[in-house]
């Protein structure tokens, strides 16, 4: 006779169904990871922004499933090219998500979202960790992500004093101070609004402390007049000449040219090895998009004679790479020496000019559309294109004005032709032409050109 204890040793020894094996396999799998006491997590989403980082998405402990976790985010830094360890935030998981309750059978709310604000602009890598409610274990929430922040500005302005000429020009002179936190590339915009009229203006060299200015309001009221009952509102805004990583483990793109202060702003144009850099002071319009007898003024204010930008005038120009080494204007790699990078020359190390390859990789790495700025007084309008990183970098972006290009004394194609100098010569038997970019691929050049800039760094600023 079978003992029930018989009976039971009986049937354990019975094969299973084959439907049922697959259906044990995988509640054991949930058993086995919800044993493990290891947080279960999914972040949705990482973004910087202008003095944050958000980010958000859900946790939850299987041994205590209606717990609401702590979640620690750890913001690593990048300054002078070393990762520096340092803030820690904690938010606390109690967003309802019925998505995640529904998916994982669970109860309570598990979401987590949150605003972390941070204090100076950089790229900062950060790490999210879901706190075990037991103590036995924590576990990283999704995967390391980079995002870049721009600052907020902290000045606080105030006019000081308003004086308008006497007679009535249409002239004023506008004091004012900026207190607290001063940034670098700080502009003003002055706003003036009276009884028959308003007008705003725009000053760039813009200092810690106390200000002062003298505007011309005749133009844009038509003409002298008393600014009765005027009142001025002066803000303050920062451009950051920056450092936008477009791609893993690439540069950091200047957000304008050297010598301007804006990003759709030309800049100076240079020869390919100079570093004193000229802008234009007047030219007679020939045809649509071309300039002749154009006057140059050199970065420390000479007017030129005759111009740079000619092959008589350009030392790198017909010269092989041998000829340029020896007389210290490449290194043994073919690219420019730092004494004579422009970018390094006006904007101090670890600035530099971008090589060849950086500039076929900011091509193909990026998504590149047209793109047209139309800033104050909002008379002229500055076309080019826009430069957007992919995948985890899409919300990073420069825009690359079409700033033409200088032969002799004509200016061609502003507004035209993107093209930029690289670092780089093209090859060893070229001795006349060096790298560029061209609006949206690799070209060459006659070394002679007058082109822009745009800087890169190897580290964040």
């Amino acid at each position: 006779m079978n003992t029930p204890q018989k009976m039971f040793r009986s049937h354990a020894r019975c094969a299973l169904p084959a439907w049922l094996a697959p259906v044990l396999a995988f509640a054991l799998a949930v058993a086995t990871a919800w044993a493990s006491s290891v947080p279960v997590s999914g972040l949705d989403g990482c973004k910087g922004g202008e003095g944050l980082i958000h980010v958000w998405g859900w946790a939850f402990d299987p041994d205590e499933p209606t717990q609401s976790l702590d979640v620690k985010v750890y913001l690593n830094t990048d300054s002078g090219c070393i990762v520096q360890y340092g803030d820690v935030r904690v938010l606390k998981a109690n967003v309802s998500r019925p998505d995640v309750n529904e998916s994982q059978r669970i109860t309570g709310d598990h979401g987590f979202d949150g605003e972390i604000s941070v204090p100076t602009t950089g790229t900062y890598w950060v790490k999210v960790f879901a706190i075990d409610a037991t103590g036995e274990g924590n576990s990283q929430v999704g995967e390391t992500k980079s995002v870049f922040v721009h600052t907020r500005n902290d000045c606080t302005v105030k006019v000081t004093k308003f004086h308008q000429s006497y007679p009535y020009s249409g002239k004023a002179t506008v004091e004012y101070t900026v207190d607290g936190t001063f940034h670098e590339n700080t502009f003003a915009t002055i706003a003036i609004n009276t009884d028959d009229a308003s007008a705003t203006f725009i000053q760039t060299n813009v200092v810690a402390g106390k200000n002062k200015t003298v505007i011309d309001f005749a133009e844009s009221f038509g003409g002298a007049m008393l600014l009765t009952n005027a009142t001025f509102t002066v803000t303050i805004s920062v451009e950051k000449l920056g450092g936008v990583q477009l791609w893993e483990n690439g540069p950091y793109w200047a957000q304008w040219n050297v010598g301007a202060t804006k990003p759709w702003e030309y800049g100076c144009y240079f020869w390919w090895g100079d570093v004193v850099g000229y802008t234009i002071d007047g030219g007679t319009p020939t045809k649509p998009g071309t300039y002749a007898n154009v006057t140059w003024v050199s970065s420390a204010g000479e007017q030129m004679g005759s111009s740079p930008f000619s092959s008589n005038s350009c030392p790198t120009y017909k010269k092989w790479q041998k000829e340029l080494l020896s007389s210290g204007y490449t290194d043994s790699s073919g690219k420019l020496a730092a004494g004579h990078d422009a970018a390094t020359a006006h904007l101090g190390l670890p600035w530099r000019m971008p090589t060849g390859a950086e500039i076929a990789a900011l091509v193909n790495n990026c998504t590149v559309e047209g793109k047209s700025y139309l800033p104050p007084p909002y008379e002229v309008a500055y076309h080019g294109y826009m430069f957007t990183g992919k995948g985890d970098y899409a919300d990073r972006s420069i825009f690359i004005p079409r700033a033409g290009s200088a032969r002799g004394s004509d200016f061609y194609d502003p507004d035209g032709q993107a093209l930029y100098w690289s670092s780089s010569q093209n090859s060893e038997q070229d001795d006349d032409v060096a790298q560029v970019i061209n609006d949206r691929a690799v070209d060459e050049r006659f070394r002679y050109y007058g082109l822009p800039i745009r800087p890169v760094r190897d580290c964040v600023p």
